[in-house]
């Protein structure tokens, strides 16, 4: 059912100052009271009861008791009329406020009247009742009526008071409240009404993510840094005559000029780029294979690569063109050169994957491996040399880390130099995302925890935080190795204080432990993880890192959904759903999918404008993007009537993007699961269902059906409550016995949801009642479910397809059906009340003695509080299963 708000969405607590309907703001011709009107519709007989009813002109006649100076018949509002009040959000029962908002909103009149329905239980014509309410007018004089209402009010009679039908605001008394969840309740039920026959309200998991309600989890967001390709670099001018001079010397291979050469540009990176262009890579890379010239040539070539690196210029592809690297690999064997060799040829694929793959070369990577034994500088540059050589590069990890270079790297985190800590953290990251590298990784996590530390440099700290990201990304086991050695405080520190580049890394690395692990979530939002890594949503860069590391803190803790809410990261977050960056938006819809199970938020999450991008993600390219934007709606709509609406109205292309999804060729079951779950939720409310239904839903609904997706189950249940013939339609497509077959071999959840679609599905429906009648015995078993709302839903069902005959009230006796459902009395919800005393009274029709027998102390106790209660339907339900247990059966 949808929840009872204020005119701004807020719950309608008592004591809330508000517009509230009361009993003096309806007037029946039948005298009856506002809780006890009944059904009630749209006049039958329209127009032509306008001038025959005597009834009708004594309430809204010109001398009537809501005296009228004007009638009208105002059907729902069409697309130009809702653009006039786009972004508005309107709620059921508020039309007073409605009307304020819409006038506020479009610069639109109020109309002050009445709502006139005629009493459908009477005799056509006979009675009617008015409802005091407002709505607008717009220029041209035509009325409009943005205020939500139940499915069966396509077309509304609405009367202008004479005395302009005044309202004022007040503070919400129990009477009032209890009057209009009356109401909420009778017009806006999230499935079906609580009658016989036995249907029930929609309902859904609080978290899309979970296998359950109670265990949500987040999604698998993770990072691997990878390496993007490097933009050359045009020199902004010509060199200097005179080192171009030197230049045209170098060509001759002259060794004096390569010295000065080397003299004159250190110090100048841009002047090194500059000079880079004049044609010097072939002539030392010829001077490279000369030992007289080899020394002079290397030392400028690692300046010239050095000032490449430093200013992201791509002198690295002319320098391999000129043909360096067989000469540069000849010289890693040269004890004297061999640090410098090394270090040319990191630079050389530095940010250039054509580069590394240029330069893969199982000869070269054998020697880097052996130097990283060797004292000093030389395993620190043989270091640098592979960082660069396997940055997002999987084929070139893979073969250095078949040639052992992993516990040689893993030795080098250990030396007191901390370039050679960082080039030794860095080729971790890296070389990780080979599998067989993260075989025998695990020695060197205790050192990389260690060197997050403050006390080391920053420019480590940043290395050993990326390659603990990559080291969880998706390995439970090293994700507890990094969070028993201390890491998280460090990683949190970093996100706060660190390097731009560590306060990405870092948040990663959060990320990537928080993943389905609460404590790990608790211990970092403890230690502030949650502001820090909100601040950085509003630094150039790390978002899709922060986005998911809040994510995954958000996952299964409402504490710390309001922390986070807090920190105000929500507009922000859904601006970032446009992002350019895929993983950006990614992380972006997870963030809304992980908060907007809580009740409060997901409302602010729609204030935010959030539900036309969400839709709009829903035809992105990117499947995770679509599966985490389906989430969040599903997650968005679930047990919020007022949401399904602004979605309806603000995103309507929502839910034929939905049912596209859902028939995708090679989607995940993950997608087709939230998908078919946002589906579900819209086709809890009137409008947005029709709309589900008209988008073509079913059939690929019973596809997912047979697969066993158990959300499908729960948009079957809530397609099927409203109208007959999609009932017999979806019989004719085999849904019934697509159901029972989910009812005996789906999962818990699927049981569940097959148990209410059943229930929906043979309401009403003797004929569909009696083709289910194999599914009495597991319906049977699942009252004894450990989830109350599946115990309910199977009474509900029981309670239908027991009907068709003694056959069936049999079987479930035989199975412990009595016995169980007496067992639910005590811990029955307000939902399942009926549903429960109905499925008992239909199996009392001839089994009353087993009834009877199953019907404790305590079950009579509870019967007795329905018997006694306020709810005249649960009353009147009650006295009907007494009756039909005979004269020897007493309460």
């Amino acid at each position: 059912m949808a929840k009872l708000v204020d005119g701004q969405g807020e719950e309608a607590v008592v004591g809330r100052v508000g517009y509230w309907l009361d009993s003096g703001d309806f007037v029946s011709t039948a005298d009856l009271d506002a809780e006890h009107i009944g059904e009630i519709g749209f006049p039958r007989d329209w127009p032509g009861v306008y001038g025959s009813s005597k009834a009708l002109k004594q309430l809204v006649g010109k001398k009537g008791k809501c005296a009228g100076k004007k009638v009208g018949v105002v059907p729902l509002p069409d697309a130009s009329q809702l653009s006039l009040v786009k972004g508005v959000q309107f709620h059921p029962l508020q039309s007073f406020s409605n009307a304020e908002r819409a006038a506020k909103a479009a610069g639109i009149d109020i109309v002050r009247g009445w709502a006139v329905y005629e009493h459908l239980e009477k005799d056509v014509s006979e009675a009617f009742v008015a409802e005091r309410f407002w709505w607008n007018s717009l220029a041209d004089g035509t009325w409009v009526d943005f205020t939500p209402r139940p499915q069966m009010f396509q077309e509304m009679l609405l009367a202008e008071a004479v005395d302009g039908a005044p309202k004022a605001q007040e503070p919400l008394s129990g009477p009032q409240q209890k009057l209009l969840q009356h109401l909420l309740a009778q017009r806006f039920p999230s499935a079906a009404a609580a009658a016989p026959p036995a249907t029930a309200p929609a309902a859904a998991p609080a978290a899309v993510t979970a296998p359950a309600p109670s265990a949500p989890s987040a999604p698998k967001v993770t990072t691997k840094i990878q390496q993007k390709a490097k933009t050359p670099i045009t020199p902004t001018a010509p060199a200097p005559q005179s080192l171009r001079e030197l230049a045209r010397r170098v060509q001759a291979g002259e060794l004096e000029a390569v010295r000065q050469l080397d003299e004159k540009l250190r110090g100048d990176d841009e002047l090194c780029v500059q000079i880079a262009s004049e044609g010097l890579a072939t002539p030392l890379s010829k001077m490279l294979g000369d030992s007289k010239h080899q020394e002079a040539a290397l030392k400028l070539m690692l300046l010239l690569s050095d000032a490449g690196v430093s200013q992201s210029a791509d002198v690295g592809t002319e320098l391999i063109a000129g043909g360096a690297v067989p000469k540069l690999i000849q010289l890693l064997s040269s004890d004297s050169m061999q640090e410098m060799a090394a270090a040319v040829l990191g630079n050389l694929c530095h940010e250039s994957p054509e580069n590394q793959d240029k330069l893969a070369d199982n000869q070269m990577f054998q020697k880097l491996v052996e130097m990283l034994s060797f004292p000093g500088a030389v395993a620190q540059e043989a270091a640098y040399a592979i960082w660069n050589l396997t940055v997002g590069h999987e084929k070139n990890s893979d073969a250095i880390a078949r040639l052992g270079a992993v516990p040689k790297l893993a030795e080098l985190l250990k030396s007191t130099s901390d370039i050679a800590q960082e080039n030794a953290a860095g080729a971790l990251m890296h070389i990780t995302i080979s599998q067989e590298a993260r075989s025998v990784i695990g020695n060197a996590i205790p050192k990389l925890c260690e060197l997050l530390q403050g006390s080391f440099e920053p420019e480590v700290s940043t290395q050993a935080a990326g390659a603990l990201l990559n080291l969880a990304s998706d390995s439970s086991e090293y994700a507890k190795q990094i969070v028993s050695n201390g890491a998280v405080p460090s990683l949190v520190n970093l996100v706060k204080d660190g390097p731009d580049l560590a306060k990405e890394y870092s948040a990663g690395a959060l990320m990537n432990l928080m993943r389905g692990d609460m404590e790990v979530a608790s211990n970092a939002a403890k230690q502030g993880a949650i502001p820090s890594l909100a601040n950085l949503l509003s630094r150039p860069s790390g978002h899709s890192e922060s986005l998911g590391a809040l994510a995954n803190l958000a996952s299964g803790s409402s504490e710390r959904q309001i922390q986070i809410y807090k920190a105000q990261v929500t507009r922000k977050t859904v601006a970032l759903l446009g992002d350019e960056d895929v993983d950006v938006r990614r992380s972006a819809a997870a963030l809304l999918m992980n908060l907007a199970p809580h009740a409060k938020i997901k409302e602010r999450i729609v204030e935010a404008q959030a539900l036309k991008p969400l839709a709009k993600a829903l035809k992105d390219s990117d499947e995770i993007l679509n599966e985490r934007a389906a989430g969040a709606l599903a997650n968005l709509f679930n047990d919020h009537s007022a949401n399904v609406h602004a979605g309806f109205q603000q995103a309507p292309e929502m839910i034929p993007s939905l049912v596209s999804l859902i028939q995708t060729p090679g989607l995940s079951e993950d997608a087709k699961r939230q998908g078919a779950h946002a589906l579900a939720m819209l086709a809890a409310e009137d409008g947005p269902c029709d709309a589900v239904w008209q988008a073509g839903a079913g059939p690929p609904l019973l596809v997912l059906l047979k697969d066993m997706i158990g959300e499908a189950a729960l948009g079957i249940m809530n397609l099927s409550w409203r109208w007959p013939q999609v009932k017999a339609e979806l019989v004719k497509s085999g849904t019934l016995e697509y159901l029972m077959d989910m009812l005996k071999h789906g999962d818990d959840l699927a049981k569940e949801y097959a148990a209410g679609a059943l229930m929906n599905m043979t309401a009403g429906s003797p004929d569909n009642a009696e083709k289910a009648t194999a599914a009495v015995k597991d319906l049977s078993e699942l009252l004894k479910s450990n989830a109350v709302q599946a115990a309910e839903w199977a009474a509900g069902a029981l309670a239908n397809i027991t009907r068709s005959g003694q056959a069936a009230q049999e079987t479930a006796i035989e199975n412990g059906a009595a016995t169980s459902i007496a067992a639910l009395l005590p811990k029955v919800t307000a939902n399942g009340m009926s549903l429960v005393v109905l499925a008992l009274a239909s199996l009392a029709e001839t089994q009353g003695n087993s009834v009877s027998k199953a019907l404790g102390a305590e079950a009579k106790a509870k019967l007795r509080d329905f018997r006694d209660s306020n709810n005249s339907d649960l009353q009147e339900y009650t006295k009907t299963l007494v009756d039909k247990l005979g004269p020897g059966f007493s309460l």
